[in-house]
């Protein structure tokens, strides 16, 4: 019998390496289809569907969003992760800046996810 804790490091270790690959048929797995997402832009993708569309369409840019250095922390149905992302500042140049995510886990899917990240500076 696993507990509760091993569901949901396996529920993460697919769903991180699913999203790290671009793979959005495995993505949609993890989902719970009423899943919302909360960018750090402070935009939100409230649906499966509409979280997925929007996921292919930063995929498909080739200037999206690099993560790097990604660990995970379980506390009871929700999971914080912490990483670097590699993304465009306000002055045109990529730079790499911490970042920090918020899951809530439902009968076994991800309901949502809160995403933060440091502040992308001109660099003054």
């Amino acid at each position: 019998m696993t507990t509760r804790n091993e569901r949901h490091e396996a529920l993460f270790n697919t769903f991180v390496s699913a999203f790290l690959h671009k793979d959005l048929a495995q993505v949609a797995q993890c989902l719970a289809p009423h899943f919302a997402w909360r960018l750090p832009s402070g935009e939100t993708y409230t649906g499966k569907e509409n979280a997925l569309a929007f996921m292919a369409k930063r995929f498909a840019d080739p200037n999206g969003p690099e993560f790097l250095d990604s660990s995970l922390a379980f506390h009871g149905d929700t999971v914080i992760q912490t990483y670097h992302v590699k993304a465009m500042g306000a002055n045109g140049k990529r730079q790499v800046v911490a970042g920090l995510d918020v899951y809530k886990i439902e009968e076994g899917l991800i309901i949502f996810k809160d995403a933060y990240w440091k502040q992308l500076t001109s660099g003054l």
